[in-house]
């Protein structure tokens, strides 16, 4: 990042609550690439049928990356104003993949 850049989006929060969002959503993202290389493993088992836990794993994991450089210039400007909106897309995307992904699990594993 450009000086410029981090000079625009700094904050006076002493507890770092952007960073601390930003890496938990980071973490949730390794835990993502972690279940789609779990999916992986399974296409000799089950054939291409696999790839579609992969992709949509993938898919996710892209999507809530592009959100989240949006959502940490969001924070530090809501903590200037003491108002911070919820994420509530990424939550929306994070939970249909995860009960798609239990779903899919599930299926597979009952129908071996």
């Amino acid at each position: 990042m450009s000086h410029r850049v981090i000079r625009a989006l700094a904050h006076d929060d002493p507890g770092l609550q952007p960073e601390r969002t930003l890496l938990a959503w980071r973490r949730t993202l390794m835990t993502l690439l972690v279940v789609c290389t779990i999916f992986l493993r399974w296409i000799p088992h089950y054939g291409l049928i696999a790839l579609l836990p992969v992709s949509l794993s993938l898919i996710a994991g892209l999507l809530i990356q592009l959100a989240l450089n949006a959502r940490y210039r969001k924070s530090t400007k809501g903590l200037k104003q003491e108002r911070i909106p919820a994420p509530f897309r990424e939550v929306v995307v994070l939970g249909g993949t995860v009960m798609v992904l239990s779903g899919v699990g599930i299926y597979a594993v009952l129908s071996r």
